[in-house]
C-alpha cells in the first residue's frame, strides 16, 4: 500500500452536483453547479467529456502508481448532526439514493475494489471520516495529489487547505477543466486564490495536469482508432495548407458525429497554430452550424481556453462558445461555434483594410469591437497601480535580439547613440536602451492607470467579418485583465507598421510626418478630428490615419481622468519593436517603425 507515487481525489462527483441538465430545467436542489458549468465539466458528449476521459485514464493506470479516493456527500435523514447542515443547503445526496450516485457510477460497479471511497456529511471531510485513516500510510511522503470535482470555491478549496496543512510534503494540483462551480467568475476567483495564497498547482491542461501525477494523459488515439465512424477520407483540407497527420487525427476527433466537414483555413494565431473554419454534415445528412477550430500546442491551446471561460459570460452572445476541445499528445484545440455566423465568405479585418479605399468602412466594425464586445469587458473597469514598464514587458534579456534586429535593418554595426535610417534621420538607439538604460530606467512607484479584462492581441488578423458581416473575434490565448487601452495601441500598431505597405524612401518621409503628429498628442482625453492633415497627401497614410483617429476615438471614455500620453507611448513602444521580428513587414515598414518610435522617445 505504501508504493503508490501518486493519489488522485474526486470531490462530490454526484448526480446532485453535476448531473448534466437541459438548458432550462429547474435545478434539483440549491448545491447543483447548474447547466452551463455541468455541461463544461461533463461535456455535450459526456462518454468523451472531461470527466468520463479522466475516469478512463485512472482506471486504465496502474494501481502501485496511482490511488483514487472519491469523496462523496452522503447524508442521512435521520441523524441529528446532520440537521443543521441539510437545513441551511436542502436535502442532497441522500445515501442511497440516484442523486447521491456518482456521475461516473459505472466504473465504480466496474472495479469496485479499486478505489476508496469516503463518505463525508459535512464541509470537512476528515470530520467524522475514515480519510485520516487512509491517508496515514502516506503521511511524510512527497507524494503528488491531484483533485477534481466540486465546487472549486467551497469543498475543493477546503480540501486543499486540509491536505496542505495537515500533510505539508504533498505537492497538490487541480485542473481547471475537471473543477467547477456555481459560475465561471466564482471557479476562477477560487483558482487564483488556491495558487496564489496554499500555493496549489492549477493546470489549464487535462493532459498536463495528469502527467503531473504519473507521467502519461489520457489516450485520445484509442477513441479515435475504435470508432467506426471516424475516416480521414471524410475531411476535406484546404490544400493551400497541408497540416500534420496528428492536426488530422484531433480534426477527425473533434467532428466524430459528422459524415463528412470542408475546412477553409483562417488567417489569425501565432506560428504553430492552425485555425480552421468548418463547414460540416452531420450523419443524417443535416448541416451544422459552422465552427471555428484552432490546433496548437497543446498547454497553449489550453491557456487560451481557460483565458476565454474567464470573459465569456460576460461577452453572451457576442462571442463565440467552446462546443468541444481535445488533446492528442503535445496537440490541443478548441471548437468554437459562432451563434450567428453562417455559411460563405470569412473575411480578417486585415483583408477588409486592404480591400478599402479609406477607412470610413471600418467604423461599424470598430465600433461593434470596442463598444458592443470588449465594451462590456471595459465597463467593468478599475483604477489599479500599475508599472507599464514591467507590464508591457520591457527586459534587458531581449538587448542581444534587439540589436540583431537593428543591425540587420541597418546593415551594420551600431555602436553610436544614435543611428542614420537615412540621410538626415537620425534616432535614438534602441539597442542602449535595451542594453543600459532600463538598468536604471525604472517606475518606482507605479501610478493608477484603468484596467479591465481585455482581449490582449487584438491584431488583424484576430477579427473576422462572416458573410452576413457579423463581427467577431478570436484567439483568446493572451486575454487577462490589464491596461485598458492595451488592444486599442496593438490594433493601431498593425495599421501603421503592418497594413500600411510603405515602400519607397518619399513614403517613408511622410510617414515620419503622420507618426510625428500621432505621437505628439498630448492629452488623451482629446480624440483626434477624424479628417487627415493637408500635410498628408499618401491615400495610404490617411487612410491609416482615419482608421487611427476612430481607434482613439474611444480614448477618452477609457482613460478617463488618466489623461497623461506616456502609458500610451510606453505601449506604443514595446510593439513597435515587436514588429521589428514579423516576416511580413518590409524593410521599410521596419524603419518607419524605427524612425516613429525612437524619434519621440
Amino acid at each position: 500500500m505504501n508504493s503508490e507515487s501518486a493519489i488522485l481525489f474526486t470531490q462530490c462527483l454526484q448526480n446532485d452536483f453535476t448531473s448534466l441538465l437541459d438548458k432550462y430545467d429547474p435545478l434539483p436542489n440549491s448545491l447543483h453547479v447548474g447547466y452551463a458549468e455541468a455541461n463544461r465539466l461533463l461535456g455535450e458528449m459526456i462518454e468523451d467529456g472531461p470527466i468520463f476521459s479522466l475516469m478512463d485514464w485512472a482506471y486504465e493506470s496502474d494501481p502501485s502508481q496511482l490511488k483514487l479516493i472519491h469523496i462523496r456527500d452522503w447524508h442521512d435523514t435521520n441523524s441529528k448532526t446532520q440537521e443543521d447542515h441539510l437545513l441551511q443547503f436542502g436535502y442532497h445526496c441522500l445515501k442511497d439514493t440516484k442523486g447521491a450516485e456518482f456521475v461516473f457510477q459505472k466504473w465504480i460497479e466496474s472495479d469496485p475494489k479499486r478505489a476508496k471511497i469516503v463518505n463525508a456529511s459535512g464541509l470537512n471531510d476528515f470530520v467524522d471520516t475514515d480519510l485520516e485513516t487512509i491517508l496515514l500510510p502516506y503521511k511524510g511522503k512527497p507524494l503528488k495529489v491531484g483533485i477534481t470535482g466540486v465546487w472549486t470555491e467551497a469543498k475543493v478549496t477546503f480540501l486543499c487547505y486540509d491536505l496542505k496543512t495537515r500533510y505539508p510534503e504533498f505537492e497538490i494540483a487541480v485542473c481547471s477543466a475537471l473543477t467547477a462551480s456555481s459560475s465561471l467568475s466564482m471557479h476562477f476567483i477560487a483558482l487564483d486564490q488556491l495558487k496564489q495564497i496554499l500555493g496549489v498547482k492549477v493546470f489549464s491542461s487535462i493532459g498536463a495536469f495528469t502527467e503531473f501525477l504519473t507521467g502519461n494523459q489520457p489516450n485520445l488515439s484509442k477513441k479515435i482508432s475504435t470508432n467506426a465512424r471516424i475516416s480521414s477520407e471524410k475531411l476535406k483540407l484546404d490544400p493551400k495548407y497541408p497540416i500534420s497527420d496528428l492536426d488530422k487525427q484531433i480534426l477527425l476527433y473533434l467532428f466524430r458525429d459528422c459524415k463528412e466537414v470542408e475546412f477553409k483555413t483562417l488567417d489569425g494565431g501565432f506560428s504553430g497554430n492552425v485555425v480552421l473554419k468548418s463547414k460540416s454534415v452531420d450523419h443524417l445528412g443535416h448541416a451544422q452550424v459552422p465552427c471555428v477550430v484552432k490546433i496548437g500546442n497543446r498547454d497553449l491551446i489550453a491557456k487560451e481556453r481557460t483565458s476565454f471561460e474567464r470573459i465569456q459570460e460576460v461577452l453572451g452572445n457576442n462571442a463565440p462558445s467552446i462546443v468541444d476541445f481535445c488533446e492528442l499528445n503535445d496537440r490541443g484545440a478548441i471548437k468554437y461555434r459562432y451563434a450567428a455566423m453562417l455559411d460563405g465568405n470569412v473575411r480578417t479585418f486585415q483583408k477588409i483594410y486592404g480591400n478599402m479605399p479609406d477607412g470610413t468602412g471600418l467604423d461599424r466594425i470598430i465600433d461593434i469591437v470596442f463598444s458592443e464586445q470588449l465594451g462590456r469587458l471595459f465597463e467593468a473597469a478599475s483604477s489599479e497601480k500599475l508599472n507599464l514598464l514591467e507590464y508591457y514587458d520591457f527586459q534587458t534579456k531581449y538587448a542581444k535580439s534587439v540589436r540583431t534586429r537593428i543591425e540587420t535593418i541597418l546593415g551594420g554595426p551600431q555602436t553610436n547613440r544614435t543611428i542614420e535610417i537615412f540621410p538626415g534621420q537620425e534616432v535614438t538607439n534602441p539597442c542602449f536602451f535595451y542594453e543600459k538604460d532600463l538598468l536604471e530606467l525604472k517606475e518606482y512607484n507605479a501610478i493608477t492607470h484603468n484596467t479591465s479584462y481585455i482581449h490582449g492581441d487584438l491584431n488583424g488578423a484576430n477579427i473576422i467579418i462572416d458573410a452576413q458581416d457579423n463581427v467577431w473575434m478570436i484567439d483568446f490565448f493572451h486575454t487577462h485583465r490589464g491596461h485598458i487601452i492595451r488592444d486599442l495601441l496593438k490594433l493601431e500598431n498593425d495599421i501603421l507598421y503592418i497594413f500600411c505597405k510603405i515602400e519607397s524612401e518619399a513614403e517613408l518621409k511622410e510617414a515620419v510626418i503622420l507618426t510625428e503628429l500621432l505621437h505628439n498628442q498630448e492629452d488623451l482625453g482629446i480624440p483626434l478630428p477624424f479628417e487627415p492633415p493637408i500635410n498628408i497627401t499618401n491615400e495610404k497614410l490617411r487612410k491609416a490615419y482615419r482608421v487611427i483617429a476612430k481607434l482613439r476615438s474611444y480614448y477618452p471614455r477609457l482613460v478617463k481622468l488618466d489623461r497623461d500620453p506616456y502609458q500610451m507611448h510606453v505601449g506604443a513602444l514595446r510593439y513597435s519593436m515587436h514588429t521589428l521580428s514579423f516576416d511580413e513587414c518590409n524593410l521599410w515598414q521596419k524603419k518607419m517603425g524605427v524612425i516613429c518610435q525612437w524619434k519621440t522617445h
